[in-house]
Order: structure tokens, then sequence, then C-alpha cells
């Protein structure tokens, strides 16, 4: 059951120069209880090196800590799940040779993949971009509200908005019926994220 409505995701380099790791304490003191650490410029190693303590900050906190894409960092680290792309891998396959209890996220830009993903056995969605983005320049024009409205329509499992949610968005992405938003850009920050953070949580009540 996903039990939360903010959905943070991780760039090190917009923290800059704080480390992650003392970010994301300020987000967890701040009220925050799901984390996807998305840093997909590093291998394996480095990866894990990275997400070792932020695990075990977040279970300190009893909040879920997603790893992007790598599935045995996010098993060995013991991670609450696992975030996917839009892509072919098969979530079915993952569960095969995982824990079952592995909460898994994905990342979709359309209805036929949000249907395959539900198929599958996602946990929950991402649907982005919805509005215009810096953050996600290779997926295309925005798909705006009314595309999400009609996605959350067609699918059984929580929908998050991810991509341009600033603020003031939050409101009429709800209206939409999303479960609640993702956010990146909006909240890592080296010196606000903890205050952006609550103005966030405070609109999704």
């Amino acid at each position: 059951m996903i039990d939360f409505n903010l959905y943070v995701i991780t760039n090190r380099h917009l923290c800059s120069p704080k480390p992650l790791y003392l970010v994301i304490s300020e987000l967890l003191d701040a009220g925050i209880t799901a984390i996807q650490l998305r840093e997909k410029d590093l291998d394996d190693e480095a990866l894990y090196r990275l997400a070792i303590p932020i695990s075990e900050l977040c279970n300190s906190y009893k909040a879920h800590l997603f790893i992007n894409t790598n599935v045995k960092v996010a098993a060995d680290v013991g991670a609450a799940g696992l975030h996917l792309p839009d892509n072919e891998t098969s979530i079915l396959d993952i569960r095969s040779y995982v824990d079952t209890n592995l909460c898994v996220g994905c990342s979709i830009h359309g209805v036929d993949t949000a249907k395959k993903r539900g198929n599958e056995g996602a946990d929950f969605l991402t649907y982005s971009p919805i509005y215009q983005t810096a953050s996600k320049p290779n997926y295309g024009p925005a798909v705006g509200l009314a595309n999400l409205e009609a996605l959350v329509k067609q699918v059984k499992i929580p929908v998050f908005a991810l991509g341009g949610i600033t603020p003031e968005r939050v409101p009429e992405c709800l209206e939409a019926g999303t479960s609640g938003v993702a956010v990146m850009s909006g909240i890592m920050s080296p010196t606000d994220a903890a205050k952006l953070a609550k103005e966030y949580l405070s609109l999704l009540g």
C-alpha cells in the first residue's frame, strides 16, 4: 500500500556543495517519507556506497527508499523498493529473483505503458512530463492536465504527477485524480530543501 503523497527524487548535483546524505536527513526531518535515489551517473559500486548510509537513515525514520533501476543495489542495501524507467524490463522477471516485498514504482509517459505496468504488478506510477520542464527534455512536450486526468481514470494503481510540479500546481494535479506528486528540482537544494519540502507537504494535506 502506498502511504505517501510526496515522492522526492534525488539529484546530488543540484544539492552541491552540500552532501546528499545531509539533504536527505533534512528532508526526513521535514516529514518526507518516500525518496527515490536517482543518481544515474554512478556505477554499481559507487551507488551501493552512497545508498548504504541513506538506506540506514531512511529506515531510522521509517521512510521508504527506492533505488532507481538497479535491482541488485536495491536488494543489497535493504531498500523498500525499486523504481523502473519506461522500458521493457519486466516487473514479473524482477519479482522472480528478488524479495517479493520490494515495492516497485515505474516511470511512464503514456496510457499503453501505464496499463502494461499495472498488469505486471507495479505498485505505483509516475507520469511525466505534466508541465514543460528542463529536467526532462528528452520526453517530448508536456502532456498537460487533461491527459493526466484521462490516464488516472484508466489505471487502478496510484499515479504521481511528475515534471514541472511547482507548489502552485499541486492542487490542480490532485484535482486531476493523482495520489500525489513527484518532485526533483523543486526540492533538491543545498540551502532550502526542508523549507521547500514543507511547502509541498502543506498543500498535499
